[in-house]
């Protein structure tokens, strides 16, 4: 069977470990005769009234859920019922073409996952680059059927914390560009409004994946295991930690550029106070020599109008006797 076209927003795939994956409609039948090794998920890709009560009358949901499946709130949570788990968690899409601009920031999607037994249920607004990225690594027939609900969930929570890995590796790439770009940058408020703007991205990264460390480790305690769900990978926790620690890595990495940058900006200061300042020594004898002979006193010398290039040629040859120093020093 093929899905319903009244029902675009709504994919309902089941997995079938005995026989063939497909898509077909829902309905109450289809979600109660549920085999042991098959798994239905049932995807609803925006968050409409009609499709929601669908949802309820299909799977039995109580009124609570449904309020929830109707609420785009960025609130991550995780409610257990006696049958069933419900996930609210976060995930970050990149608009197309967001990535090239520093200004532009990804947008937090909320997503949630109601699992029950041999079923699972997401809803969000909009496409989810980690539930296409998961569609398109299943080629044909799939050994999700042999899954229990809990394992799928850990598989969809695996492929948001993909997503966001995604993003961190973009930010990176953009950060090696930067780190080049400061040592030969010359307009320094172009320079610092990509830095800004990498800042704020991983800053909207953080603040997205903080708040799943509890509703994480909830999954993982000992008691979350349910009659008929299953239980999900512990693992999901340091799965989630490195995906934390990882944007605090890209962090680190956007200070030690910013750092690269005020050193090479310190050194080209220095360049140029190194600069006057020979430019000052070279100067100063001559001026200092020209204040002398300037002084309201007549002597023999300034009777001699040929002495004029004696004192211009004195003039030359200290400044020759600085710049012969400076190189020697090294200073130049």
């Amino acid at each position: 069977m093929t899905a319903s076209p009244a029902r675009e927003a709504l994919r309902a795939t089941l997995y079938d470990a005995d026989g063939t994956d497909k898509t077909i409609d829902l309905d109450r039948a289809a979600a109660e005769q549920l085999g042991d090794k098959q798994l239905l998920w049932v995807d609803l890709a925006r968050r409409e009234r009609a499709e929601i009560e669908a949802l309820a009358e299909a799977f039995d949901l109580p009124e609570e859920e449904v309020e929830l499946l109707a609420t785009d709130s960025s609130e991550v949570r995780l409610l257990r019922y006696p049958d069933r788990v419900h996930l609210r968690l976060l995930a970050v899409e990149e608009r197309e073409g967001d990535e090239r601009r520093a200004a532009a920031l990804p947008t937090p999607t909320a997503i949630d996952i109601v699992v029950a037994a041999n079923q699972v249920i997401t809803a969000h607004d909009g496409e989810v680059s980690a539930f296409e990225a998961f569609r398109e690594h299943i080629r044909g027939d799939s050994a999700l059927g042999q899954l229990n609900a809990a394992d799928f969930l850990t598989v969809l929570v695996d492929a948001v914390l993909d997503g966001y890995l995604e993003l961190v590796e973009a930010v990176e790439r953009r950060i090696d560009t930067l780190d080049e770009a400061a040592l030969h940058t010359r307009d320094a408020t172009r320079f610092l409004r990509e830095v800004i703007g990498l800042r704020r991205r991983v800053a909207l990264l953080r603040r997205s994946l903080a708040p799943h460390r509890w509703t994480f480790a909830a999954l993982a305690r000992p008691d979350f295991e349910l009659e008929g769900l299953g239980r999900p990978w512990p693992g999901i926790v340091d799965r989630l930690e490195r995906t934390v620690d990882s944007v605090e890595n890209a962090r680190e990495l956007l200070i030690g550029t910013f750092d690269v940058y005020m050193a090479s900006e310190a050194q080209r200061t220095n360049e140029v106070m190194k600069t006057l300042t020979i430019l000052s020594a070279i100067l100063l004898p001559a001026v200092v020599l020209a204040g002398v002979m300037g002084m309201n006193f007549r002597i023999d010398f300034f009777d001699n109008p040929a002495n004029f290039w004696i004192a211009i040629g004195a003039m030359v040859a200290m400044a020759v006797v600085v710049l012969g120093i400076a190189r020697w020093r090294g200073w130049i």
